[in-house]
């Protein structure tokens, strides 16, 4: 089978990079595939010339697509992949025995919340004081959001502000102002707040876990420092 030298094969890449590909790992991605299938259509005809090839490979690739649908549609995928781990890691801890764990935080977090006289500024409190919890997350995402000059989606995807200003931490402070004299007068209400945070405290310790996973898969899959 026709195999496509060293050169030829970074010249792929620099042309898929080209098309606004700013994912390392898309751009390796849609290399392959180029790649792939310019050594076929080679191999069934060998008198075509490189650059040939690699259109006949791009149209068949792309189809009436282009690179940059691809790598929204990609992008897609990953997110959903990353918000499915992620609620599996969750759920972990809504079984047994985990569980118990979970029902402690939620019910200390409740009796602790009745002696304040206004129990919602203690909810705010706590739901204010994960993001000081967060800043580690924060930082480390920046400080890993480009490895070795490239940027990846599945990092991006573990970025935490998304958890912090567009998540529950966010959902919890504007449900709480909107509810804030039922909080103070309703146990219930205070009750479900509790749950509320404690299932915002999941979520951050998840997104930390996973993004720290995801971190170490992509140095290693990609051999990266």
């Amino acid at each position: 089978m026709m195999k496509l030298t060293q050169e030829q094969t970074q010249y792929i890449f620099d042309y898929v990079s080209s098309r606004d590909i700013k994912w390392y790992e898309l751009q390796v991605e849609l290399t392959d595939h180029m790649v792939s299938s310019m050594e076929e259509i080679w191999e069934k005809d060998p008198e075509l010339t490189f650059h040939q090839v690699k259109q006949y490979a791009e149209n068949n690739f792309t189809g009436d697509s282009s690179f940059k649908s691809i790598e929204k549609e990609r992008t897609e995928i990953l997110g959903k992949e990353f918000r499915k781990e992620q609620w599996k890691m969750i759920g972990e801890y809504l079984k047994f025995p985990k569980i118990f764990a979970s029902i402690i935080v939620v019910f200390l977090t409740f009796k602790i919340s009745l002696y304040f006289e206004e129990p919602r500024k203690f909810v705010a409190g706590l739901f204010l004081f994960l993001i000081f919890v967060a800043i580690p997350m924060v930082y480390s995402y920046y400080k890993n959001r480009k490895i070795d000059g490239n940027r990846f989606i599945e990092i991006e995807k573990s970025n935490p502000l998304t958890l912090l200003f567009g998540g529950f931490i966010n959902f919890g402070l504007s449900l709480g102002n909107v509810f804030k004299e039922e909080i103070n007068e309703y146990a219930l209400v205070l009750f479900l707040f509790c749950c509320l945070w404690a299932l915002t405290v999941l979520c951050l310790i998840t997104g930390i876990l996973l993004q720290n996973k995801t971190i170490k898969r992509v140095k290693e899959q990609y051999q990266l420092n």
